[in-house]
């Protein structure tokens, strides 16, 4: 990596010149040769058929121009990047699964990195555990945005230290036979997926989120489609989605961050579609299909519900009278979609007898895939029947302004088709473990992107007792792989696995005192040949002694592991 210096002699009014040659900034041509130069240097980073099926608003000029005079860092993260793009396509095309869960310390990533491919970094974990405010919540994403990435960069210099004590311990073997020994290495460089949430706010926002997420280690990131005022874990109520162009927007300002950066950064693309209930504007037409509306033309006689909510508070009601005033509201409103709307305005006209053979044609031409305007639906209505329905969305909005959505899987389809030119993966957020719902999904976005990748939340919130029978349980991990699903993670088991074997701990040492921790912890740790029973080794007490008589000529008499080190009492 080229170095800053300070110039003594500079000519050009320029006092910070690359040891490396750079441009001259005050010469013309010199810039633009330059910009060439590092574009056609990016143009032959984005032929590589890693970016196959990605696509970019931007051309490899307009990046070079903000990237600056230093020379590209190759990130440590980029690299864990290539490498975790080659782990989820082998998986692809193999039909397999990278499964993985939610990580919490350096203890469980060194322990995951003996069997998992990749580790994940829950945003609910985080929220709870390790927010940088120190102040634990749900997971609303109201938490600092440096939480998450600084969750992925303790993670991360664990693993580079674990890779780094188990190297030199591998390097010190004076024999074959000796390496052998030691038995089979771990890869603890296993790439990192974070959770991004909504990108804490606006696209600047989610530019420096990115470029924290680089600089810090992660490999891929996710990030969903809901508002970020209005973030909610993905299995709450009340969910609100953004408008398809302007989460395409989050995405390509990711991939510009990336790009700028030198990065092959991950990309998986969430939708919250299927259970959302709000959506922040009507201004994508992709969006119409699902935005609810009343359909009752004696509604534009009275208050709308957001102002009926609001004398309604005013007048001195709460609670339960507010959800009593909701029902009523909707009720008389008859919120529908507006295909619903088109079918009861068909089935109850006397005068129109090939009723469903007009619905059938309206249906052919506006659906949850045809990204129809709701303009064009109006007008398509208007021709078949003569006249035109009442449909009004604006009067349904609720306190916040938001308006109502009715989500659904196919909703879900139609968004993760907008994002998937711009994601690596794509993921429907589901409210169940349904499998028939998965296999919607994953038909509906193949049939056109065949080729893209899918992720699958295997998330605590459900019931999984209820869910399915145990054997479908065992199963469906592999079943869901058959269908796209390469990348599967349990967001939360570090959370709960730390609680339930913390628990069990803490109640059998009141039982028994000693006998359980050196019966129920220690034993199982040397039965199952775990680790950290030698704990010293494995924070690195003799790699840290390796560097200490290093820098002091090979002898050391403060080594920790000199003799009198209790750990001795755990050799054969």
């Amino acid at each position: 990596m080229p170095v800053l210096k300070q110039s003594q002699n500079s000519d050009n009014g320029n006092s910070n010149e690359l040891v490396q040659s750079a441009p001259n900034l005050s010469d013309f041509n010199q810039i633009q040769s330059y910009l060439q130069k590092e574009s056609e240097k990016i143009d032959e980073w984005w032929n590589d058929e890693r970016w196959n099926g990605v696509k970019r608003i931007y051309s490899s000029y307009e990046i070079a121009k903000r990237r600056g005079v230093m020379e590209k860092v190759d990130y440590q993260s980029s690299v864990m990047s290539r490498k975790l793009y080659k782990v989820l396509r082998n998986h692809f095309a193999n039909g397999t699964v990278s499964k993985t869960f939610g990580a919490l310390d350096p203890v469980q990533i060194t322990q995951m990195s003996k069997y998992l491919d990749t580790i994940y970094v829950s945003g609910w974990q985080c929220s709870s555990t390790a927010s940088t405010s120190n102040e634990p919540g749900p997971d609303l994403a109201d938490y600092p945005m440096d939480t998450v990435p600084n969750k992925v960069e303790h993670l991360f210099k664990a693993q580079l230290f674990h890779d780094r004590k188990q190297f030199e311990m591998r390097a010190n073997a004076s024999s074959k036979e000796e390496l052998e020994a030691l038995g089979k290495p771990t890869d603890y460089l296993t790439p990192i997926v974070a959770d991004a949430d909504a990108g804490h706010g606006g696209l600047t926002a989610v530019f420096k989120l990115t470029k924290m997420f680089i600089e810090r280690g992660a490999a891929g990131i996710h990030i969903e489609d809901q508002t970020s005022t209005n973030k909610k874990c993905g299995h709450m109520a009340g969910r609100c989605v953004i408008p398809v162009q302007e989460h395409i927007n989050r995405l390509t300002t990711v991939r510009m961050c990336s790009d700028i950066m030198g990065s092959d950064l991950v990309l998986v693309a969430r939708t919250d579609s299927e259970a959302a209930t709000l959506i922040s504007s009507t201004i994508d037409p992709r969006d119409h299909y699902f935005v609810v509306g009343a359909t009752n033309p004696e509604m534009d006689d009275d208050l709308s519900f957001a102002d009926c909510m609001n004398q309604a508070i005013i007048s001195g009601s709460s609670g339960n009278d507010l959800q009593v005033l909701e029902n009523n509201w909707c009720e008389k409103a008859g919120l529908k979609l507006f295909h619903e709307a088109f079918a009861d305005e068909v089935n109850k006209n006397p005068e129109i007898k090939n009723k469903q053979e007009i619905i059938d044609a309206f249906n052919s031409k506006v659906g949850p895939l045809t990204e129809t305007s709701h303009r064009e639906a109006k007008k398509l209505a208007k021709e078949l029947i003569g006249y035109d329905i009442y449909f009004n969305w604006e009067l349904p909005r609720v306190r916040e302004g938001l308006y109502r959505y009715r989500g659904g899987t196919q909703c879900a389809v139609m968004r993760a088709r907008a994002f998937a030119p711009y994601a690596d993966l794509v993921w429907m957020e589901s409210n169940y473990p349904d499998f028939q719902q998965a296999v919607e999904f994953s038909e509906g976005v193949r049939a056109k992107f065949p080729n893209k990748m899918m992720a699958y939340n295997l998330s605590p919130s459900f019931n999984w007792q209820k869910a399915m029978p145990v054997d479908e349980q065992e199963t469906f991990i592999s079943r869901l792989g058959e269908y796209g699903y390469c990348w599967q993670f349990i967001t939360l088991a570090g959370l709960h696995t730390t609680a339930l074997s913390t628990l069990k701990f803490t109640q059998e040492f009141m039982e028994e005192g000693m006998k359980a921790y050196a019966n129920k912890v220690q034993q199982q740790e040397m039965d199952l040949g775990v680790d950290v029973l030698k704990h010293q080794t494995w924070s690195g007490a003799e790699y840290i002694d390796g560097l200490l008589k290093l820098a002091q000529g090979g002898v050391s008499a403060t080594a920790a592991m000199a003799k009198g080190v209790t750990e001795d009492q755990f050799k054969n």
